[in-house]
């Protein structure tokens, strides 16, 4: 081993072996390239790496290698392993190596690349390889004692062929299946992320886009929490298809963990199927308020009270990451609840913030125009509001001239200057009429 490993963990902020790591360049100096593979413990590596120098201002630059417990550079790293540290002039390139780097028995994943001290910018790195030494002899580890498996007879089973056994390093320990995992359940399984299916990923759980793995070293509860991690500018999310009952209503509420600047935002989505097993065309959506800002503690996630279209049979739980760019990027997700639920009272589901909900009235006729929470109609768009307790429209306006009943209309005529003879002779008519009306015909 190469003692600047030491040196440089010590100088910058302490041993990296005694932590782990929230996100892969976290306490770590700035990585001017990185990179990310599995490796084989045991195995023996070489790392190398050309820099040239493009502007002053640069104290130091070398390779740095990073051994991790967990796959995907995630966990607690194992060990730190530097080349010689040595920027020379503006304009001068230097070829650098770490050789002889044999992985520690428990690791199973390396970050190598080169880091630099003041400018990144003044510093631009070619052929950077990172491969086994074919030179080297690997380091012998340890196997595990085979565990006996129970057979489902009496019969003693044939001699198997000798082969090794896989070596579990320490962190997630997978979850043996016992059955072929079904494409949809009953309701959400596993939400802890604590039950591992043989590769290490969570039981229950897939995923579009990205890289999906267990990790110990960030969660909410437990012992485990599920890790998104982002390397290209499109969007990602974990998924899990449940069974629902139309028309009923439904909360999703997570913890999540966004500390990468690389984030744009992270949040929860339930998208509603008309088929059971969550295939094809989605009937609606309902989101979460979107995590935008980072922070080194986990946060809660919540749909609110949302109801299912009354025609859906399944609901894909969806955890979404949205990266800035094609840059690595990585969120964290843990205890996940998915819960059929009693209505909001006041007869609709509260709009949860975050997201649109349909303008009221948009439903079908007759029914009361609430819409519900949070939820977006797939390929339509609801339309205006219709209002409610509008006073009818004002009576047609009598024509010009006429008095309003039991009203007298000559203090307006006479302040209008009408003679007092023509306002006689309408008195009399009145009364006339009056007299008329009582005796039930007129005079």
């Amino acid at each position: 081993m190469l003692l600047a490993g030491l040196g440089a963990a010590l100088i910058f902020g302490g041993l990296a072996a005694a932590r782990g790591h929230a996100s892969p360049a976290e306490g770590e100096p700035p990585w001017v390239e990185q990179q990310v593979r599995e490796v084989a413990g045991g195995q023996v590596y070489r790392l190398d790496g050309c820099l040239t120098v493009t502007a002053p201002g640069l104290q130091s630059a070398s390779l740095r290698l990073v051994w991790y417990a967990e796959q995907n550079g995630y966990g607690s790293s194992l060990l730190v392993e530097d080349s010689p540290a040595n920027p020379g002039l503006v304009g001068s390139q230097q070829c650098l190596s770490v050789t002889g780097a044999d992985a520690p028995c428990a690791a199973r994943s390396a970050r190598y690349g080169v880091i630099a001290v003041e400018d990144t910018t003044a510093v631009t790195v070619s052929g950077l390889q990172f491969a086994p030494d074919p030179a080297a002899t690997p380091v012998a580890c340890g196997t595990p004692t085979p565990v006996a498996t129970p057979t489902a007879t009496a019969t003693p089973p044939a001699a198997p062929t000798p082969s090794p056994t896989p070596r579990h390093p320490p962190g997630p320990t997978p979850t043996p299946e016992i059955a072929a995992e079904p494409a949809f359940f009953p309701s959400l399984v596993n939400g802890g992320f604590e039950e591992l299916r043989g590769d290490g990923t969570p039981y229950g759980w897939h995923k579009v886009g990205g890289e999906m793995a267990a990790t110990g070293a960030r969660h909410s509860g437990g012992g485990h929490a599920a890790a998104l991690i982002s390397r290209t500018e499109s969007t990602k999310w974990l998924f899990q298809t449940v069974s629902v009952r139309g028309g009923s209503h439904y909360r999703l509420r997570a913890m999540a963990l966004k500390d990468d600047a690389a984030v744009r935002e992270t949040l929860l989505r339930v998208s509603w199927y008309a088929s059971a097993d969550g295939s094809g065309g989605q009937l609606s959506t309902a989101d979460s308020q979107p995590l935008t800002a980072d922070s080194p503690r986990f946060a809660a996630l919540d749909t609110g009270i949302v109801q299912a279209p009354e025609e859906a049979r399944s609901v894909r739980v969806r955890l979404l990451l949205r990266p800035l760019s094609g840059a690595s990027a990585t969120v964290y997700f843990d205890d996940v609840s998915f819960q059929e639920t009693a209505a909001p009272s006041g007869g609709g589901a509260p709009a949860a913030s975050g997201a649109p909900a349909a303008a009221a009235g948009a439903g079908e006729a007759g029914s009361p125009g609430v819409a519900p929470a949070r939820q977006v109609v797939a390929g339509r768009r609801a339309g205006p509001a219709t209002l409610a307790n509008v006073g009818q429209a004002r009576a047609q306006e009598a024509p010009a001239g006429a008095a309003s009943e039991g009203r007298p209309l000559w203090p307006v005529l006479l302040a209008l200057g009408v003679p007092a003879a023509g306002l006689a002779l309408m008195a009399a008519h009145a009364w006339r009429s009056r007299l008329a009306g009582g005796n039930g015909r007129h005079l």
